[in-house]
């Protein structure tokens, strides 16, 4: 019977899920990093966020998904609607 076991073949490696180029923060789940690629919001919205350290090529952490989203950013938290995350193109990076 031992045998039997140390002779199965490996099992094939599952998949990892694929990952999206380029998606909306929206999508992001709660835990997940990503980097900053475009922001496609009004002048006024892009301009606070910029101020709080929410611009391209930064870093976000995405601590909670519920009624919209609360980030990390550069130490900071700060909350995010879910219409205005929507409009801000993120790229997932490894956590």
């Amino acid at each position: 019977m031992l045998k039997r076991w140390f002779k199965r073949s490996p099992r094939p490696a599952e998949a990892a899920p694929s990952r999206c180029g380029s998606c909306p923060l929206a999508h992001c789940a709660r835990g997940s990093r990503a980097a900053v690629l475009r922001m496609e919001c009004e002048g006024g919205e892009a301009r606070r966020l910029r101020n709080l350290g929410l611009y391209e090529g930064a870093c976000v952490t995405v601590l909670d998904s519920q009624d919209g989203l609360l980030l990390e950013i550069c130490g900071a938290k700060v909350a995010v609607g879910a219409t205005l995350a929507s409009s801000i193109t993120v790229l997932p990076v490894g956590a």
